[in-house]
């Protein structure tokens, strides 16, 4: 810019200022230059005529001291706005007070004039609106004078009105059918909305007769009835009465249960001009009675007939009935029970305790058990008894009061011990022998390595992976047994997952050739626990994995955390598993089975997997559903 056209815009500039600064002081509203913090820069010679104070007296207050404290938040809040942008306006009404005390009604404007270095302030406008507020008033309380003159007229009438309405909406609205019948022909004047209900598709008239209106009704006493209370004048009352109804007008009936009251009306004479007749439909209650009547003798017949034992106790221990089956399963007689000597937490042995506090946990939150569990009872005589048992809360209102089913469980638990017996024993027997016939194999091996005899080094080949798996079987059947019987050894070392999982997925890899194993995530974390042992439900998982999947499929490997867990996942894209075996697919020797798929395996690995990671207070879970694959999944404290 050239110095003339500098001298210019400072001319302009100035030439603008004195034109503001003209405009101020002729302004017939007040105006004001004031901080943000409220102090008074400036007042123009109108604030006198405007507020009754001298412009000399504004000069160095605060505008805020003079603002209704109701309206000083209005203010601020106007005040606030026009800060945030230059050139911003903002108006706002408010009550100022007076030399005199007395407050009157302005409308004030605030503009934004910080950036303006010959003004700096913020500029407010001060425009009295005092008449203007009292001829609002007055007009306000005229038109509330009118509408409320208004109102009582129109709440006359609608109380005219609402009177008749409140009688018809009592009949047409009641919980009960009802409807009103005229002369001894039972002709139908009034009816409500509920019989409406009870037959949807049927038009009433009115005027016509019962007989005609509700011809389904024929031939089972309802009209003769009817009749005979509109001769006599004396009422008829009937509870859960039968009837056959024709519910959808379709010829066919059906039956429902009702409260049933005539009820004659008289005419100043005293004679019977009409009846009243209500009904109220019970059949749900009456049907819902009967079946409770029905489950009752179910299971009056089901405890009588001894199949299992049944108890009616507290959560707290106390049997209050019995059947004899549970009687002699514990070894108490009747007047044992009777004497309430029969205590089921008394009877429990400690190691069951956290079971039972589980179950009561959740027969007060659902009502029931959700699965039937295993424990012991200490029998009178002292012995121990096997037992499964079962619960269901009496009722929802009192969950404290259950009925309970106990099982003798303690044939099953033998055969159980003799299984694992025999396992332990065939196991231990068979590893000897496989153990020499690997040797020798390994020897044979070794001979025919230098000959040239291709076929029989590839059966030897052949015999030693047979071997190698047989050997696998026996030593899973042997953790089995240890599992069973409480003794299989965790050692509790530091090791790396990540590492485990990378060698693990490098030994499996080389074992196929049909699929890839891709590895994804690290968890960088430190377990505590048994490292061979985790390794080895690494590979179950993963040689599941292989022996579901089709040829060529990827399998995937996720490690990652989550809080204080380190979570490994193995997913593959085969056949999957249907929902129904996924509570059981974890049990011992539980195989899904197909005739078109047939695979081979006991369902050892993922009875001893789960085995292996809850000893390690870890979960093992998995997602599957038929033909999407699945998603096998554990969980390891981090250290």
């Amino acid at each position: 810019m050239s110095d003339r056209d500098k001298i210019m815009a400072t001319n302009d500039y100035v030439q603008n200022e004195a034109f503001f600064q003209t405009l101020i002081e002729h302004s017939a509203n007040a105006i004001v230059l004031m901080q943000p913090d409220g102090c008074i820069a400036y007042a123009s010679p109108a604030t006198a005529s405007c507020t009754g104070y001298p412009p000399e007296e504004f000069a160095g207050r605060n505008s805020f001291t003079f603002i209704h404290p109701d309206d000083l938040v209005a203010v601020q809040a106007a005040l606030a706005t026009v800060m945030a942008l230059a050139n911003r306006t903002e108006s706002v009404e408010y009550r100022f007070r007076r030399t005199s005390g007395s407050y009157s009604w302005f409308r004030g404007t605030f503009t934004n004039l910080l950036f303006r270095p010959a003004v700096h302030a913020i500029l407010s406008t001060m425009c009295d609106i005092s008449e203007q507020k009292r001829a609002e008033e007055l007009l306000r309380k005229n038109e509330e004078s009118s509408r409320a003159l208004l109102a009582r007229e129109q709440a006359v009438l609608r109380q005219e009105e609402e009177v008749s309405r409140h009688l018809n909406d009592l009949f047409m609205q009641a919980p009960a059918m009802v409807c009103v019948l005229q002369g001894s022909e039972h002709r139908l004047e009034l009816v409500n909305d509920a019989y409406r209900q009870l037959y949807p598709r049927r038009g009433f008239v009115l005027e016509a007769t019962v007989r005609e209106n509700w011809p389904d009704l024929e031939d089972q006493g309802f009209f003769e009835e009817l009749d005979r209370v509109y001769q006599s004048g004396k009422a008829y009352v009937a509870n859960e009465k039968l009837a056959m109804v024709d519910r959808e007008d379709s010829g066919v009936r059906e039956a429902g249960y009702f409260n049933i009251v005539y009820q004659p009306v008289f005419d100043a004479q005293g004679s019977v001009e009409g009846i009243i007749v209500y009904v109220m439909e019970v059949t749900e209650q009456v049907l819902a009675r009967k079946r409770i009547q029905e489950s009752e003798a179910r299971l009056r017949r089901l405890i009588d007939a001894n199949i299992v034992g049944v108890t009616f106790c507290t959560l707290d221990g106390h049997i209050n009935e019995a059947n004899d089956v549970f009687l002699q399963m514990v070894g108490y007689t009747r007047e044992d029970l009777r004497a309430g000597s029969i205590d089921w937490a008394r009877m429990t042995p400690p190691e069951y305790e956290e079971l039972d506090a589980q179950a009561v946990r959740d027969l007060r939150a659902q009502g029931a058990i959700p699965r039937p569990y295993e424990k012991a009872y200490w029998r009178k005589n002292g012995t121990l008894l096997s037992v499964v048992v079962t619960a269901a809360a009496l009722d929802e209102a009192n969950p404290n009061e259950c009925i309970a089913f106990i099982l003798d469980n303690s044939m099953q638990r033998e055969l159980d011990q003799r299984k694992d017996d025999f396992i332990s024993m065939t196991s231990h027997e068979l590893k000897t022998p496989v153990t020499s016939i690997k040797g020798l194999t390994q020897v044979l091996l070794k001979r025919f390595e230098q000959r040239d005899e291709p076929d029989i080094k590839r059966m030897l080949v052949i015999m030693d992976m047979q071997l190698n798996k047989l050997t696998k079987l026996i030593g899973d059947l042997l953790d089995i047994s240890k599992a069973q019987g409480g003794r299989l050894i965790m050692e509790q070392k530091p090791f790396d997952l990540d590492t485990l999982v990378s060698e693990t997925i490098e030994q499996v890899q080389a074992t196929t050739t049909t699929q890839h194993i891709k590895l994804i995530g690290k968890t960088n974390v430190t377990i505590m626990g048994d490292r061979d042992r985790v390794g080895q439900v690494i590979v179950n998982l993963l040689s599941n994995a292989i022996k579901y999947s089709p040829r060529n499929s990827p399998i995937v490997v996720k490690v990652f955390r989550e809080g204080r867990q380190a979570i490994t996942w193995i997913q593959d894209f085969g056949i999957g598993i249907d929902l129904s075996h996924h509570d059981k697919l974890f049990n011992q020797f539980y195989r899904v089975t197909d005739p078109r798929e047939p695979y081979p395996g006991l369902g050892i690995g993922l009875y001893l997997s789960r085995q292996i990671v809850e000893r390690h207070n870890g979960k093992i879970w998995l997602h599957s559903k038929k033909g999407e694959g699945s998603i096998f999944a554990f969980s390891l404290p981090v250290v």
